[in-house]
């Protein structure tokens, strides 16, 4: 058996501590060099942050908020039937261009409708209050041209009468009971005069009135006929139209955007039906829809780019033109969504009402 020497065992073992020892030194020195920072001179930090600040500021003076939206004229107006009717004549299509007060279409007024038309146009009040009125100048004109003179004449006569009996009776020739007669006859003639004049005051009065409420009906007829042409689109002073015939009109010069598909010839609509709409297209706006994180960084003239889902092509310029204080969901377990209003700067007729798009505003931090 081979004898184990302890001796060289234990120098071996002191040999590989001494190693390690160095290794963990090492290491370490190797460590702190990697994480510490090596020492600056003391001219060297100045233009560092000079050179640092200004790339900073850059960055930050300006920023892009992009957003969703959709696209709608500035203004559309709705057209009307005013009164129950069937359809006579369509003479526009869906997307044409039309002018102000041009002829859309005409309809033939139901039996209801044409009763108001000619309650309007004749109405029974009115030519009560006219033939009244003629009744009392007529009488007025009889008070004036028959009754009176007739009056004054026999009173005339009366006074006369008067006048010879009492020449006679201061002669003796006449009794004393003859002109007391006589002068009673006198008064009495005087007092069918002054009823007389008294008739002709309260005629002349009744006139007075009559004429003064006939300009009101009169004037209020005038308005009802005004709104009646207006609600027609027609003027009932032309006698080669038809009484019971209407038409619609463009309100506004625009395009014929919408067309209702129950609006078509010999259809019997009712009243207040909504036919087509007309809306200017040169004129669009894009309404979208801003988290209230966005919203406060925004304001009103802020300019973008817009960009539609459907001309990828082209970029149109804008403005925010309105910004709401009201959110479109107030309630409180969600953030707030808020929808602005942009104009577009260089419209034309490809753009359409409800277009999707992406707009690009550009803010100043």
């Amino acid at each position: 058996m081979p004898e184990y020497n302890i001796e060289t065992s234990g120098r071996r073992t002191r040999i590989v501590g001494v190693f390690l020892a160095i290794f963990v030194a090492v290491a370490s020195l190797a460590l702190v060099a990697l994480t510490h920072e090596p020492k600056r001179a003391d001219s060297s930090p100045a233009p560092a942050k000079a050179a640092i600040v200004p790339q900073i500021a850059d960055a930050k003076s300006e920023a892009e908020i992009i957003f969703r939206g959709k696209s709608f004229p500035s203004l559309k107006r709705q057209v009307l039937m005013s009164f129950k009717g069937s359809v006579e004549d369509i003479s526009v299509v869906e997307g044409q261009m039309v002018q102000q007060d041009q002829v859309l279409a005409s309809y033939k007024l139901d039996r209801d409708a044409l009763n108001h038309v000619y309650r309007v146009l004749y109405p029974e009040h009115l030519l009560n209050l006219r033939k009244n009125l003629s009744d009392q100048n007529i009488n007025l004109e009889k008070h004036l041209d028959i009754y009176m003179p007739n009056r004054k004449i026999e009173l005339q006569r009366v006074e006369k009468d008067v006048s010879d009996i009492k020449e006679m009776f201061a002669k003796g020739l006449a009794a004393k009971a003859a002109l007391d007669h006589k002068e009673q006859q006198l008064q009495m003639s005087k007092k069918a005069v002054l009823e007389m004049e008294e008739n002709v005051k309260q005629i002349e009065s009744s006139v007075t009135r009559s004429k003064e409420d006939l300009k009101f009906h009169d004037a209020r007829q005038k308005r009802d006929l005004e709104l009646l042409e207006w609600q027609t689109q027609r003027l009932y002073s032309d006698p080669a139209l038809p009484i019971d015939v209407a038409y619609l009109k463009a309100p506004i010069s625009g395009q014929v955007i919408w067309m209702n598909p129950d609006f078509r010839k010999r259809a019997e609509l009712p009243a207040g039906f909504h036919t087509m709409t007309v809306a200017p297209m040169d004129n669009m706006v894009v309404r979208c829809k801003v988290h209230e994180l966005d919203l406060v960084k925004l304001q009103v003239g802020d300019k973008g780019t817009v960009t539609f889902d459907a001309i990828p092509e082209k970029k149109y310029q804008c403005k925010i033109s309105r910004i709401p204080w009201v959110s479109r969901n107030p309630a409180l377990e969600v953030p707030a969504d808020y929808d602005i209003e942009c104009v577009l700067d260089d419209s034309d007729l490809k753009l359409k009402d409800g277009l999707t798009c992406n707009v690009k505003v550009t803010i100043k931090q």
